[in-house]
This record gives structure tokens, C-alpha cells and sequence, in this order.
């Protein structure tokens, strides 16, 4: 979401840019932060309805692709990777799935875990 608009940028000048959108329904680095460092106290990081980002994708003039509602996910993916131009790819995930190395808080970044 912080980025969002640039999905114009690669609309207006057709670039080949192929964006892969893990989608967990939430702000997955501070969902993650959150639920492991402080306790499972998830505040503010997930959202309360579900965004149609394949909807906002195709408004910016994005070819898009669902994985999760392809008979053949890996056809699909070739498909569009092949495709000029742009486009959001689009998967659901699980929220609670973690994403490692991550840099705890507070940490620098030679401080990472889970590599």
C-alpha cells in the first residue's frame, strides 16, 4: 500500500515490471514484528476489510493474475511473466506466515535472524 502508485508509473511507461503481491490481508512486517516480539499484541496491522488489489491493479492499466483461482498456477505464471508490459500477480497467503532474514526492532541490520 505505501507504493501503490507506482502502478501508474509502470502503466504509463509500459514497463515489463512484474509485481508478485504476497497478499496476508495485513502489513506483513509489522504483523510479524509485532506477533513475535511483543507478545502476540497485534495492533493496527491488519486491515478490516479485504482489498481488491487485482481491482486497483487493473485500474492503473495492469495485466493481472490470481494464482489462487488458477486450475494450473505455474501455467498462469509463465503466461503473464511472458506477456509485456505490467502486471500484478497476485497470492494469498496465511497472515501468520513468517518471512526470515528479518531485522528484529531496534536491531541493526547486521543483527538479522532467521537466516
Amino acid at each position: 500500500m505505501m507504493n501503490i502508485q507506482e502502478m501508474a508509473t509502470a502503466s504509463e511507461n509500459q514497463l515489463d515490471v512484474k509485481i508478485i503481491l504476497m497478499n496476508n490481508d495485513a502489513l506483513g512486517l509489522v504483523h510479524q514484528q509485532q506477533s513475535l516480539f511483543y507478545k502476540q499484541g497485534v495492533f493496527a496491522a491488519t486491515y478490516p476489510g479485504s482489498i481488491n488489489f487485482m481491482q486497483i491493479a487493473a485500474g492503473f492499466g495492469l495485466d493481472t493474475c490470481d494464482l489462487n483461482n488458477e486450475a494450473d498456477p505455474q501455467a498462469a505464471l509463465q503466461a503473464i511473466i511472458r506477456r509485456p508490459g505490467p502486471a500484478l500477480i497476485h497470492v494469498r497467503i496465511d497472515a501468520e506466515e513468517k518471512v526470515y532474514p528479518m531485522v528484529p526492532p531496534g536491531a541493526a541490520n547486521t543483527e538479522m535472524v532467521g537466516e
